[in-house]
């Protein structure tokens, strides 16, 4: 294998054509210069086709002379343009948004998509119209629950947005938004997102096949665009929903050349509630409120170089307040979210050459704070954790001929770990607990990343390589990929890839919310990098334009997976031993997906089924034998549609309906019960009134021996728009969320050697408004 690939990464560079000519250029949309992701290109007599890339750039290789171009984009009208190549030429490509309405024929071959060597099952690029209009809980669009209905993507607990992919935990995905990591991406306890869909123009989604530029992770990458900024004229979103409110304005900064974009997202719970308890003259006040800003800027600075400047930052707060008959105040408050910035630099190195270099920061942090004041007496108490990820990037695509792109560079980190800092102050002491715990590592990645197309044959193969500094201890690995896709002719597609996947650092969790007290923790000397490979094989068909259906079978293996030693819950990190009280051992999963997909016509949507398997094993731990993981669902069933009820009265109207029906988790419910001894002098709590939990341990033969019962729901939603002018329509949506009201068990306890649940959403009605102008 490893000869197989050094061959492909370092073949010569055979396909250059002497007689050709290189044409380049971004494709865009006319009515706000937004650069388009993933449109396809290709020269009809030939059949050359090329991609742009994630800032609207292509660049292909085409004989001298006059050349016929069809240019198309999901939801936008294609367009047919006519060149006179004499040289290497740079242009700019215009769609107008909209169906296109006349079928253009190519009578070579189809256009070429992206990723043609990895399957519908292993790459999406999501369409954010499509999201707008699935069916939501109060009204909040949400990207990742949407990535939910997609086989081998399975949810933690019911409406929240953690995930896990093919087996994997959920901090084993890698999440990015302009291609900065973000380390925490829940709002209201796991329940929405932090990523705000009116800021947002595309993101990708990879569960296998991963390209080597990609890395840090195991599982799978959802790679996040933000919009760019309108450079021809003002414009904006409005909308309101029964959880928050969202403002969004875009406009040039000068037309053409540089623009602007932002974008807030707050909750508005807190005030109603405020303003009740300030009225009704209570003596405490409490509440919860969340917020995201998105802000992004850009400058053309000439037709071969580009600066984009972006920002995001959220945070979650929850408070309390109380005064007590004595005039003793307490302030409490819970507040966590993240902060992130990039600087980037696109630049036309060469008509074959285009370039990106960034510069970013991401920031997670969580505190508590109380603070206590009875005017002589006062005292504070603050617990924090804290991660700095800080990092120097470099992408390079070489469009080496017809058939061959390469793509290639590298990146520098510097990442600060301080899990679990406590200060406690008040008149007689001042301590900071901890404060010396502070991780520090260092890495270095680079990759070289090789995209072939040898007739039918299309095949992409790439090395990553990693070193890691932490601890005093260095890790290296070296990271092969390969995806390959052959065309079998009558729409037939067989793909099959493998990856290695090195993930550097861990997330230590007690729940599956994405709660905000989970700590990310780097490796050690004693704590390994977890390690991944991924081996997958699939056939898909294209009836015609319409239809598509696929059957994908994978096997995946992981190592140095980490969990909490027998008894523990929650490690403490004052305790400098705490990696002693991780357990580390394997883990494997394998299953098969299966789609059907309709993407024309009135009615369009997706039925997708997943059968899998997904275990763990510790030597520690159930007597070493392997044992079911916690979301070892063995059946997963989405039916995702939506039906187009045509215009009336200038209204556009569409019916959507969402479904799911999945396997239960895995939980662990002690089933033995072990009697103990009464301690000398704890006789007293011995009595019949009180708990007797000190007495005996409450224990399981085996981990995740409960299994919970089939989680389903149907939510259906109704949207209608009402266009007013060319440039301004309002948006009504009207949803519910688990129509039939299943109570699904959200929660189990054991309580008198009975296990009992409890059960959150019922039937949930919901409405939201959007403006745009």
């Amino acid at each position: 294998m490893r000869k197989i690939l050094f061959l492909l990464l370092f073949f010569p560079l055979w396909c250059l054509g002497q007689d050709d000519f290189q044409l380049t250029g971004y494709v865009e949309d006319i009515s706000t210069g937004e650069r388009l992701i993933g449109a396809t290109l290709v020269e009809t007599s030939s059949g050359v086709g090329a991609v742009s890339n994630a800032y609207g750039f292509f660049s292909m290789s085409l004989p001298r002379g006059k050349q016929k171009l069809e240019v198309r984009f999901v939801g936008y009208q294609n367009n047919t343009l006519f060149v006179n190549l004499q040289q290497d030429s740079l242009i700019f490509i215009s769609l107008d948004p909209g169906v296109s309405l006349d079928e253009v024929v190519v009578k070579a071959s189809a256009p070429k998509e992206t990723h043609r060597e990895l399957s519908s099952l292993t790459y999406q690029r999501l369409n954010m119209a499509q999201i707008d209009r699935i069916p939501v809980v109060l009204g909040e669009r949400d990207i990742l629950k949407s990535l939910q209905y997609l086989p081998g993507v399975k949810g933690g607990r019911e409406n929240t947005t953690t995930y896990n992919v093919r087996g994997g935990s959920a901090d084993q995905n890698l999440i990015l938004l302009d291609g900065v990591p973000v380390y925490n991406v829940s709002h209201v306890f796991g329940f929405f997102s932090t990523f705000n869909n009116d800021a947002i123009k595309g993101a990708s989604f990879y569960k296998g096949g991963i390209p080597a530029r990609y890395g840090g992770r195991l599982s799978s990458v959802l790679d996040v665009t933000m919009k760019e900024g309108n450079l021809k004229r003002n414009s904006g979103v409005f909308s309101i929903s029964p959880i928050s409110a969202r403002f969004t304005l875009e406009e040039p900064i000068k037309q053409d050349t540089a623009s602007w974009l932002f974008s807030v997202r707050r909750s508005f719970l807190d005030l109603p509630l405020l303003l009740y308890q300030n009225l009704s003259g209570l003596d405490q006040t409490y509440g919860f409120k969340f917020y995201d800003l998105n802000v992004k800027a850009n400058w053309i600075i000439n037709e071969r170089n580009r600066l984009y400047v972006s920002m995001y930052t959220g945070r979650d707060r929850q408070f309390h307040r109380s005064k007590d008959e004595e005039g003793i105040t307490d302030k409490n408050h819970y507040q966590w979210g993240n902060l992130t910035g990039v600087a980037r630099w696109n630049k036309i190195l060469s008509p074959r050459l285009f370039s990106n270099f960034s510069a970013y920061f991401s920031r997670y942090k969580f505190a508590i704070k109380g603070k206590s004041d009875g005017g002589s007496t006062k005292s504070l108490f603050e617990s924090s954790s804290k991660l700095w990820d800080y990092s120097l990037k470099a992408d390079l695509e070489y469009y080496a001929g017809k058939s061959y792109l390469s793509r290639f560079g590298g990146k520098v980190s510097h990442l600060v770990f301080k899990p679990n800092i406590i200060q406690i102050v008040n008149q007689e002491y001042d301590i900071t607990m901890n404060d010396e715990y502070s991780k520090q590592a260092n890495s270095i990645e680079g990759y070289q990343e090789n995209e072939f197309q040898f007739g039918r044959l299309n095949m992409n193969a790439g090395i990553r390589f990693s070193a890691y500094f932490a601890d005093g201890k260095k890790y290296l690995d070296w990271q092969p990929r390969l995806g390959i896709g052959l065309d079998l002719g009558n729409g037939y597609q067989l793909s099959t890839s493998y990856m290695r996947m090195t993930q550097y650092i861990h997330q230590l969790s007690n729940s599956s919310l994405g709660m905000p007290t989970d700590l990310w923790v780097a490796s050690t000397g004693n704590v390994r990098p977890e390690v991944g490979k991924q081996v997958a094989l699939g056939i898909e068909r294209r009836f015609n334009s319409t239809y598509k259906a696929g059957i994908e079978a994978y096997y995946k293996t992981m190592d140095h997976v980490i969990r909490f030693q027998e008894g523990e819950t929650f490690v403490n990190t004052n305790d400098n031993n705490w990696e002693e009280r991780l357990l580390s051992g394997k883990g494997r999963s394998y299953g098969s997906e299966f789609f059907i997909q309709k993407e024309k016509g009135r009615l369009t949507g997706m039925v997708s089924y997943t059968l899998a398997w997904s275990e763990r094993q510790f030597e520690e731990v159930n007597k070493g034998n392997w044992f079911p993981f916690k979301y070892d669902r063995r059946h997963d069933l989405s039916l995702l549609m939506e039906y187009d009820l045509g215009e009336k009265y200038q209204k556009q109207r569409s019916l959507s309906l969402g479904f799911t029906f999945q396997s239960g988790n895995n939980l662990s419910i002690p089933d033995t019960e072990v009697p103990g001894l009464v301690l000398p002098g704890m006789e007293e709590y011995a009595s019949e009134s009180l708990p007797n939990w000190f007495k005996s341990r409450r224990t399981y033969d085996n981990p995740n021996n409960f299994k919970m019962p089939a989680f389903h729901h149907l939510d259906i939603g109704y949207t209608t728009k009402l266009k007013r002018t060319e440039r301004k329509n309002y948006t009504w949506t009207f949803s519910l969320y688990n129509v039939y009201s299943r109570m699904n068990p959200w929660y189990y306890y054991k309580r008198n050697d009975k296990v009992r649940s409890i059960s959150v959403f019922p039937i949930i009605p919901s409405v939201s408004f959007t403006y745009k102008w």
